[in-house]
């Protein structure tokens, strides 16, 4: 376990909220540390991953234009992740159920098996690693309620 950079805050709502948003930087730089190896060992940068990760199976196949509004980037970008992952094998363009004009875009199943890895990886990993399954639980349901 990495030693704490941050020493706790005294203890009102402001302090509070400043240690919050200081530990969520550095858990997302230390996830993102640790995901580099596991990005590499599948052939992805951090763009692909990210996309990966935005596609997930559970919300089905989704237009180039919500990608990219989730990923805050232009829907061109998404055309160039796509055709990278699509040539990888880890993307398919199907008919969008709700119009049929337009090519939405979904995991193959590759492409949802590499991402069950590295979540499962970064789920055993530090700083993650270091919560039990309850804790985990409750800080994905505290991160979900902020938004």
């Amino acid at each position: 376990m990495r030693p704490d950079p941050y020493p706790p805050l005294v203890d009102d709502r402001g302090a509070a909220a400043v240690e919050v948003a200081t530990r969520v930087v550095a858990l997302a730089a230390a996830l993102r540390e640790d995901a580099a190896d596991l990005l590499a060992a599948e052939s992805l940068t951090l763009p692909l991953a990210d996309a990966v990760w935005v596609l997930d199976p559970a919300l089905g196949p989704q237009p180039r234009k919500q990608v990219a509004a989730r990923l805050s980037c232009d829907p061109s970008n998404v055309t160039v992740l796509a055709d990278r992952l699509a040539a990888m094998g880890l993307l398919e363009r199907v008919e969008d159920p709700g119009d049929r004009r337009v090519r939405a875009l979904r995991l193959s199943a590759a492409g949802a098996a590499v991402r069950e890895r590295i979540g499962g990886a970064l789920a055993q990993a530090a700083p993650l690693g270091a919560l039990d399954d309850r804790e985990l639980a409750l800080l994905a349901d505290l991160l979900r309620r902020t938004g």
